[in-house]
C-alpha cells in the first residue's frame, strides 16, 4: 500500500493481529492507523469524541474539556521535531484512508481527523494517574462529588495489574523471562489495540490504546517491560481565598482565568482547572504532567526503540510517564524496577491533603530528577514482581526499603501487598530452573490464593461443632465435603467454584461459617455457564468479593467487565527473543482454555 510517506504492508497472524512492514517509520504507521481502523472504526472515533469533548455525556465531556485535553495535545504536537510529527500526521491520514475506502462504514457522527487526537488518547486514559494524588484529597475533605474527574471514574473499574521479571541464572533455559499482565476495562476508553510494527531499526510489538499512536506496553528484540498501578505523589490540591475572581497570592492580586466554559488559575507554573468552589474559595489540582503531553509522546517512542536496560532507564529519565511500576529486562539479563513519575519538589515535612494556595510556603521548589525515585538495578534475588504492592515487595533487597526513600517517591505503606503479591511471593522465591510452561501457568493462574486460608477456617468450625454437623440433612454434609476437597481454582469446567462462590458470599458478618454452608444450595452450574467472557465465552479466574487470583477477571452480573486484556510474556536470551499474549476481550476463547498465542514478531 503506498502513501505520501512510502509504502507500507499490512499482513495479520492467525489471530487477525496486524504485522505492518514499512519502508519508513510514517508509512508504518499510516498503516497502524488503517489497521485501527478496520479493526474497530467506531471504536477510534469514539475516542476521538472523548478527546474533543464531545461525546454527548456532559459529565465525561466537562471532564476532557476542564483538562484541555485536546489542546494539551495540539501544544504537544507542535513542540514535536519535524520527524515525529509526521508520523502523527501520517497515522491519522491512515485512518482516513481506510474511511474513504469504506464510506458505508464512517459514522454520521464521526468527529474532523487532526494529528492531534492520537496524542489526545494517551492524555485522556492517562489523566486518572497524574491527577488522582489531588483529586482524592478534595474528595477526603468533602470538597469535590464523586462525580467523574477522568474517564478511570467512570464506572466500576478496579485498580490492579502484574508484572515480573525472572533472570537467566533462576530459568531452565537461560533465558529472561518478562510477564505484564494489566488489569483494565475491556472496551470503552481503555481499549487496546496489539499490532507488531516494523520500519528500519524502528521495530516492536506493543498494546497502544485504541486511537493512539505509540504505546504504553511494549517489547523490542532485546528489551522488554511491564507496568502496574502505583506510583510517586504527583499531584497537589490547593485551596485559594477568593473573593469574586480576585485572589491574594503572597499579597501579590491575582484573578481566576476563563477557558471555553471552565475556571483556572495558574499555580506552580502550571495551569489548574477550579475542580470545585465555594463562596469562600476555589479548590484547584496542579499536576506537573501540564504542558507535557509532547514529552510523554517522545518517551514512548524513545522506550520502543531501547535495546536494553540502560537505554530504557535513559528514556525514563525524561520523568514524564505517568506515575507507575516499571519492570524491565533485557537480552543480557539486566533488569530494573523503578517507580517512575513527574515529582513535585515539595517543601520539607510538606505532606498531602488540601493546601493554602495563597502562599508559595506550599509552593513548589522544582521537579525531582529521575534520580530520587525508588529504583533497583539487578538485585541479587534474581528476580521481581509488583501485583500493586509497596515499593519494599518488589523483591527482598535492603535497597528497597522505605526509610532510604522519600515519602513522595515511596508513596505507600512500607509491606503492603495483596494476594496476587502474596501468590508470586510463594512462587518466584523456590524457582531455581523455572521453565516456559510453568512461568506461563502462574500468568494464567486462575487460583483462589486465600482457600486454604478459609477451608482450615470451615474445617476447624465443623470439627468444634460435631453435633450440628451430624445433625444436617446429608445434601448439607455433602457440600461441606465438597467445600473442603475443592482446589482453589476458578476453571470453566469447576462446579466447586460456582459453589464456592456462593458459600464465601453468603457468610455472615458474624462470620458462622457453618451457618452459611446451610444456606447454601448444593446444586450449581459450572463456572463457566455462570461467569462468562465477553462474547458468551465460558469465564475463568475470578474476583468476585474473593481475593484476586494472578490471571484476574472481574464479573458483574455474571458478564466480565475488566481484567487482564494484554497478557504478554517475553522471553529475552542470547538465542533471541520469544513472546506470547493473549488480548481481551477479542481473544476470551483462547483465554478460556488458558492458553496464549504467539507473537508473529516478523512481518513476512
Amino acid at each position: 500500500m503506498d502513501n505520501s510517506w512510502g509504502s507500507v504492508r499490512i499482513l495479520r497472524d492467525a489471530y487477525g493481529t496486524p504485522l505492518i512492514d514499512a519502508s519508513t517509520e510514517p508509512a508504518a504507521y499510516f498503516g497502524l492507523g488503517y489497521a485501527q481502523a478496520r479493526d474497530d472504526l467506531n471504536g477510534v472515533l469514539g475516542q476521538y469524541l472523548l478527546v474533543r469533548g464531545e461525546s454527548g455525556d456532559p459529565e465525561r465531556d466537562a471532564v476532557h474539556r476542564r483538562w484541555q485535553v485536546l489542546e494539551e495535545a495540539r501544544r504537544g504536537l507542535e513542540s514535536m521535531s519535524g520527524d515525529l510529527r509526521a508520523c502523527y500526521e501520517a497515522f491519522v491520514a491512515g485512518v482516513g484512508a481506510w474511511m474513504a475506502e469504506n464510506p458505508g462504514a464512517v459514522p454520521d457522527w464521526a468527529p474532523p481527523l487532526e494529528p492531534a487526537l492520537p496524542i489526545g488518547v494517551n492524555r485522556m486514559v492517562m489523566l486518572f494517574w497524574i491527577i488522582t494524588d489531588g483529586v482524592e484529597a478534595l474528595r477526603a475533605a468533602g470538597v469535590l462529588s464523586n462525580a467523574p474527574a477522568s474517564e478511570k471514574d467512570v464506572g466500576y473499574a478496579p485498580l490492579g495489574s502484574n508484572a515480573w521479571v525472572v533472570r537467566p541464572w533462576r530459568t531452565e533455559s537461560g533465558e529472561t523471562f518478562v510477564v505484564s499482565d494489566p488489569h483494565l476495562p475491556f472496551g470503552g476508553a481503555f481499549a487496546m489495540h496489539e499490532a507488531v510494527v516494523r520500519a528500519g531499526d524502528l521495530h516492536y510489538a506493543g498494546f497502544c490504546f485504541l486511537g493512539a499512536m505509540l504505546p504504553p506496553l511494549a517489547h523490542n528484540r532485546t528489551c522488554a517491560w511491564g507496568l502496574t498501578t502505583g506510583g510517586p505523589r504527583v499531584s497537589d490540591a490547593y485551596r485559594i481565598a477568593v473573593r469574586g475572581d480576585r485572589y491574594l497570592h503572597d499579597g501579590e492580586p491575582r484573578e481566576v482565568l476563563r477557558h471555553d466554559g471552565h475556571e483556572y488559575v495558574v499555580h506552580n507554573g502550571v495551569v489548574a482547572p477550579v475542580l470545585a468552589r465555594d463562596a469562600e474559595a476555589v479548590y484547584v489540582v496542579c499536576t506537573p504532567y501540564m504542558g507535557r503531553a509532547g514529552e510523554t509522546e517522545r518517551q514512548f517512542a524513545a522506550m520502543v526503540r531501547a535495546r536494553d536496560v540502560g537505554e530504557l532507564r535513559a528514556a525514563l529519565g525524561a520523568c514524564a510517564f505517568p506515575p507507575q511500576n516499571v519492570l524491565a529486562a533485557d537480552a543480557s539479563g539486566d533488569c530494573l524496577y523503578q517507580r517512575t513519575g513527574r515529582v513535585p519538589l515539595r517543601h520539607p515535612g510538606q505532606g498531602g491533603g488540601v493546601l493554602d494556595g495563597n502562599t508559595s510556603a506550599t509552593g513548589w521548589l522544582g521537579v525531582r530528577p529521575a534520580g530520587d525515585l525508588v529504583e533497583i538495578v539487578n538485585p541479587a534475588s534474581g528476580y521481581l514482581q509488583n501485583c500493586n504492592t509497596a515499593p519494599d515487595t518488589v523483591t527482598p533487597d535492603a535497597a528497597l526499603a522505605p526509610e532510604r526513600w522519600h515519602p513522595d517517591v515511596f508513596n505507600d505503606e512500607p509491606g503492603r501487598d495483596t494476594s496476587r503479591g502474596r501468590r508470586l511471593a510463594e512462587l518466584l522465591p523456590r524457582a531455581f530452573a523455572v521453565s516456559l510452561a510453568e512461568v506461563t501457568a502462574w500468568a494464567l493462574d486462575d487460583r483462589w490464593p486465600d482457600t486454604g486460608d478459609w477451608q482450615a477456617r470451615l474445617r476447624a468450625a465443623a470439627s468444634a461443632e460435631p453435633d450440628r454437623v451430624s445433625g444436617w440433612p446429608p445434601e448439607h454434609r455433602r457440600l461441606l465435603h465438597r467445600l473442603l476437597a475443592f482446589d482453589g481454582r476458578a476453571a470453566p469446567d469447576s462446579v466447586d467454584a460456582t459453589a464456592w462462590v456462593a458459600w464465601r458470599e453468603r457468610v455472615p458478618d458474624d462470620g458462622d461459617l457453618l451457618d452459611a454452608v446451610s444456606r447454601t444450595c448444593e446444586d450449581h452450574k459450572a463456572y463457566g455457564e455462570e461467569y462468562r467472557l465477553p462474547t458468551g465465552v465460558p469465564g475463568r479466574g475470578g474476583a468476585i468479593g474473593l481475593d484476586v487470583s494472578l490471571r484476574s477477571t472481574y464479573y458483574a452480573g455474571g458478564t466480565a467487565f475488566a481484567g487482564g486484556p494484554c497478557l504478554r510474556i517475553v522471553a529475552l536470551g542470547e538465542g533471541g527473543m520469544r513472546s506470547w499474549s493473549v488480548a481481551m476481550p477479542g481473544q476470551a476463547a483462547l483465554y478460556s482454555r488458558g492458553e496464549v498465542k504467539p507473537i508473529v514478531f516478523d512481518p513476512s
